[in-house]
């Protein structure tokens, strides 16, 4: 099998003011010119999984019952099918909404640069809780922000779709070091043009939260994003997306001294997007445990 395989260099764009997250090792050739390569061999179709994200923050008030509904809906359809992930902006990177991510005194940091592009690129909600699922806006509906109460009834409709991009992922840990395969491969011909995002989510983060009852110590935040292997609002696919083409990623990760990141409690989440509209065709995570 010829295979072309040329390789992605990342420089993380960094907000004035935040805590700066060390890139990741990529030993694959440098450029921004990957074409991927035709397979010999075209698997079949996967079923098509849908990404929901949870705008939150921890003095938000009615944000754990946004958590909730989540842990409703991915209970209802199983986690194979619905793929979560908390985003958590940077205070001060968008409005005054995001008062709601600012840390209790003692407890862990949620905000960080991943969430806050990404929010700022899909689109600002009004109030939290709030959030997208699958970066779609459900025409005629132009705003690709969702009121909880929508949630599951729109993960609903995108389940009934089908994908013409399969995920796979591979992962092996060595004490706090990740290294992670990709492949990204097409089981129909499709045009135009589309772009992938490869994210790192921790789950049991206990802090203290705001809820309708008052602030609680223990509260258990779960699917936070933390850390992005590559750029936080997608990296463009290069070449035509014809069927069997497949492209291959490989990527090396080493938690910084001193990181809160439990890998234990860690799923690394890839999403497949039409690079127009942010729209997900497909995504898959694969834990680290």
């Amino acid at each position: 099998m010829k295979r072309l395989v040329l390789a992605l260099s990342i420089v993380l764009a960094l907000f004035p003011g935040c805590e700066e997250t060390p890139p990741f090792i990529d030993f694959t050739d440098p450029g921004d010119s990957d074409t991927g390569y035709i397979a010999d061999t075209i698997a079949g179709p996967q079923h098509k999984a849908v990404l929901i994200e949870d705008i939150t923050g921890v003095r938000c008030v009615n944000c754990p019952n946004a958590a909730a509904k989540i842990r409703e809906i991915v209970a209802a359809k199983s986690e194979d099918s619905v793929i979560a992930m908390a985003l958590y902006p940077w205070p001060t990177n968008t409005n005054s909404n995001y008062g709601n991510t600012i840390p209790y005194p003692g407890f862990p940091k949620l905000a960080n640069d991943t969430c806050s592009q990404i929010v700022e690129s899909v689109g600002i909600p009004t109030g939290l809780p709030s959030g997208y699922v699958d970066r779609y806006n459900f025409p005629p509906i132009i705003t690709k922000t969702k009121d909880v109460v929508s949630w599951a009834n729109l993960v609903n409709q995108r389940l009934k779709g089908n994908t013409p991009v399969n995920i796979y992922l591979k992962e092996s840990v060595s004490g706090k070091k990740i290294t992670l395969d990709v492949k990204i491969h097409y089981t129909q011909n499709v045009s135009g043009k589309h772009k992938f995002a490869v994210y790192l989510t921790e789950d049991s983060i206990v802090s203290k939260q705001k809820g309708n009852s008052g602030e609680m110590d223990g509260y258990v935040h779960n699917h936070a994003l933390r850390h992005t292997f590559d750029l936080a609002v997608g990296r463009p696919l290069k070449g035509t997306l014809s069927r069997g083409k497949t492209y291959d990623k490989h990527y090396e990760y080493e938690l910084p001294s001193g990181s809160p990141i439990r890998l234990k409690h860690c799923h690394v989440v890839c999403v497949v997007m039409v690079a127009e509209t942010d729209e997900v065709l497909n995504v898959r995570k694969i834990a680290l445990h």
